[in-house]
């Protein structure tokens, strides 16, 4: 009986739900401002991320994950999954998968974990580009002829061809297939697909360890350009009564994780929506995030000028997209509607 009493004080009713507070949600938001701090500063896109069109985030590459991962102090270790892997010489069907655990290299322990699959009827693999080849070079650098030399079929010299030419019904040329063409020796492929399978778990597992599937998505350099027309379009561009100086959220990334209320600290730290903190500028990466930064920092119209340039030139330049361009004329107008408002304050307390 006593026992019996002892257990039923000891006994700790389970929470109904996961707990939040304030302090974790600081906490959070910091790390997660530290991480874009990081890629826009130690990343370089082209080589650990690219901007691939069509989608309205970068795509993480190989590069990026592995700089991700070592950023945390952690190892990847690889393993196929067999049951998922298919191996068939004879009729060209090759499919791999991995799973990529993230390991911490001071406790040990698995902090993350990634799969990625890649198999040869994935168009990428299965299909190849086919051209006329020279029957005497075996070279594919057959053009068609200009007519006022007499047309037919030429294999161009400035191209690596023999030059030797060929009338234009001549069958050698036109029964060949050109264009789309199933890749008739895939099996050449087979350590392609292989590292394909390795290197898309490693990073999926980057992105878990680093939380930052907001800032990235993965794969998208693998679609084809029909693939790419199906992926979603970028949000719509901020109503004009966007407030000053506040970046849309295609923008920022999505970092302000706690809402514009009592709730969000850089509100309770006595910062205004006419003002937002430094923080709330966008801390992503790229041309983008720094012409925005240079919106809301510029103290003077001439300052705001410079930026204006900045922007014409990169947009020139194909370095930001007419998304970007668009949301960074809102944010010009409305920073120089700021600074003039406050300039005729300034000369009304002067009279």
């Amino acid at each position: 009986m006593q026992g019996e009493m002892i257990r039923s004080e000891s006994t700790v009713p389970a929470p109904r739900r996961a707990q939040l507070s304030t302090e974790l949600l600081r906490e959070e938001l910091e790390q997660h401002q530290i991480l874009a701090q990081y890629v826009k500063q130690c990343m370089v896109e082209g080589t650990d991320y690219g901007r691939i069109l069509g989608s309205e985030k970068p795509t993480l590459l190989k590069p990026g994950a592995e700089k991700l991962i070592d950023l945390f102090g952690c190892t990847p270790e690889f393993t196929l999954v067999p049951e998922f892997c298919h191996e068939d010489f004879e009729s060209g069907f090759f499919k791999y998968t991995f799973r990529c655990r993230i390991v911490s290299r001071e406790l040990g322990t698995v902090l993350a974990e990634g799969y990625g699959s890649a198999n040869s009827r994935e168009s990428r693999f299965r299909w190849r580009t086919a051209h006329r080849k020279c029957p005497a070079c075996g070279k594919d650098t057959i053009i068609q002829g200009k007519s006022e030399y007499g047309g037919g079929w030429v294999c161009f010299k400035k191209k690596g061809g023999c030059g030797e030419k060929y009338v234009a019904a001549d069958e050698r040329i036109t029964r060949q297939s050109v264009g789309r063409v199933v890749h008739e020796n895939i099996a050449d492929l087979d350590n392609t697909i292989l590292k394909m399978a390795k290197k898309r778990a490693q990073v999926d597992g980057a992105i878990a360890l680093a939380r930052c599937s907001d800032m990235f998505t993965q794969d998208v350099e693998d679609f084809t350009p029909p693939e790419l027309g199906a992926v979603t379009a970028p949000a719509a561009a901020a109503p004009a009564s966007t407030p000053p100086a506040e970046p849309p959220a295609a923008m920022t990334g999505n970092l302000e994780l706690l809402p514009a209320s009592e709730g969000n600290p850089a509100r309770e730290a006595g910062a205004s929506r006419e003002a937002p903190p430094a923080a709330l500028v966008p801390l992503t990466f790229g041309e983008g995030s720094n012409l925005a930064r240079g919106i809301a920092g510029a103290r003077d119209s001439k300052a705001l000028r410079k930026v204006g340039m900045s922007i014409k030139e990169a947009r020139a330049t194909g370095r930001i997209s007419e998304q970007e361009r668009s949301d960074l004329e809102k944010l010009y107008r409305a920073k120089l509607l700021e600074l003039t408002n406050a300039a005729r304050g300034s000369i009304r307390r002067a009279s």
